[in-house]
C-alpha cells in the first residue's frame, strides 16, 4: 500500500498566535512565532501551502472551536486548503 499522505500529530497547546485556550492562563509564545512555529513546519512537512491539510480535532474537549482556531492559524500561514473534523473518518 503507498501512503496517500502524512499523519503529524501536534499537542494542542502551540502557538496560533491568539489568546490562550479554555483551560490554559497564559500565551506560551508572544509576536510573530507563528512564522516559526511547529504549524509552520507542518505546512512544510506536507509539502507548501498548496497542499492540502485535514485537521482532526477528535481529542479535545472543544473540538468545533479548536478545529477553527487551526484553520485560521494555518490560514495565516499561507495554507488555502484546510479542513477541520472532530473525527478521522469524516476528514478523509
Amino acid at each position: 500500500m503507498i501512503p496517500k499522505g502524512k499523519l503529524i500529530a501536534i499537542g494542542g497547546n502551540e502557538d496560533k498566535g491568539k489568546e490562550p485556550e479554555a483551560g490554559h492562563h497564559a500565551k506560551v509564545f508572544q509576536g510573530s512565532f507563528i512564522e516559526e512555529s511547529i504549524l509552520k513546519r507542518v505546512v512544510d512537512e506536507i509539502g507548501g501551502t498548496s497542499s492540502r491539510l485535514a485537521v482532526i480535532t477528535s481529542a479535545s474537549s472543544i473540538p468545533v472551536e479548536v478545529g477553527a482556531n487551526y484553520i485560521e492559524a494555518f490560514g495565516r500561514l499561507g495554507l488555502k486548503r484546510s479542513t477541520s473534523s472532530t473525527s478521522a473518518s469524516a476528514a478523509m
